[in-house]
């Protein structure tokens, strides 16, 4: 009970410095650690452990946060040293024979897809970023390395290798990564009242499921929009003719909440919904339940079906 109680009483800061020094004990020889801060979405600090190996293409990095948690939980120093050694071999490893395709052109191309940020909170962030302006939002170009069971990984295209890809103008090739996006992650729609069945959106080739009948559209119903793998999922507002399609399913203009970057959600506009009243919810949920790296925006955002035009509702 005493070491327990030791062990949780143990802060970040020397907690972070004891991991490190137990990982390297673990790895022996040729490896070093670095402790260091990374600015992710929205401006938000992370704290990171890089481990390196001399002349290694392969520097893996643990958030401290997730770590820490585990520790808190129970976990001892040495045991998630072990597990963060195992991952450093294996990871290492499997990453060194696959840096020859990671290098090739074609493949960083059709690699491609779109996350999508708030502008006002990143311009420090995306500096070294290659992104399209859309709305008051941004949608930033990344390069997905893995798609697994149990998770993705990716990362965010630098302004250097764009440039060597050789592809022109981002705005001009911006269609290109939004088709991309959407044949690496096809969009999904589930209804919020019967999260057990799932609605299908577009009748696509990529989705492969059949169209809900319009009758099924109801006005008071709120449906949540994403990719199958509701990962940085706002982006399906891009694919094109998308909202135009849930147009004509709803019978009219209906609201996009931002619920985070993983997802948003529709609501069919009637005389009785107030748009003040979805922002101050919007902003109130975000506040506090989303975590502040996945806040996507503070207000909704009203699709019309009469031009086909996404606008943000700001004010009315």
């Amino acid at each position: 009970m005493q070491e327990e109680t030791s062990r949780i009483r143990m802060n970040r800061i020397r907690f972070a410095e004891e991991i490190s020094r137990q990982v390297l004990a673990v790895l022996g020889e040729g490896y070093e650690t670095e402790l260091s801060r990374v600015r992710k979405n929205n401006g938000v600090l992370k704290d990171v452990l890089h481990i390196r190996k001399a002349e290694s293409e392969c520097i893996p990095c643990f958030y401290m946060d997730e770590l820490y948690r585990s520790y808190c939980s129970g976990e001892s120093e040495i045991l998630l040293a072990e597990q963060l050694a195992d991952i450093v071999w294996n990871e290492c490893e499997r990453v060194r024979e696959q840096v020859p395709d990671f290098l090739e052109r074609d493949w960083i191309v059709s690699h491609l897809f779109i996350r999508m940020i708030q502008a006002e909170s990143n311009e420090e962030w995306l500096q070294d970023a290659v992104y399209v302006e859309y709305l008051d939002l941004l949608a930033v170009f990344y390069v997905l390395t893995e798609d697994a069971e149990e998770g993705i990984k990716s990362y965010q295209l630098p302004k250097n290798v764009w440039e060597a890809l050789e592809l022109g103008d981002a705005q001009a090739y911006f269609p290109t990564v939004v088709a991309n996006t959407r044949h690496l992650f096809p969009e999904k729609m589930w209804c919020v009242e019967h999260t057990v069945r799932e609605c299908n959106i577009s009748g696509s080739e990529q989705v492969s499921t059949v169209l809900v009948p319009a009758k099924e559209y109801v006005s008071q119903q709120l449906y949540v929009l994403s990719n199958y793998r509701r990962i940085s999922g706002a982006a399906v507002v891009l694919y094109p003719d998308l909202l135009r399609q849930l147009g004509e399913k709803f019978g009219g203009d209906f609201y996009v909440i931002p619920s985070s970057v993983h997802e948003v959600l529709l609501l069919k506009k009637t005389e009785e919904e107030e748009p003040e009243r979805l922002n101050r919810t919007i902003q109130t949920v975000n506040e506090q339940q989303v975590q502040p790296e996945e806040v996507l925006s503070n207000h909704v955002y009203l699709y019309s079906t009469e031009d086909g035009a996404l606008r943000s509702v700001t004010e009315v």
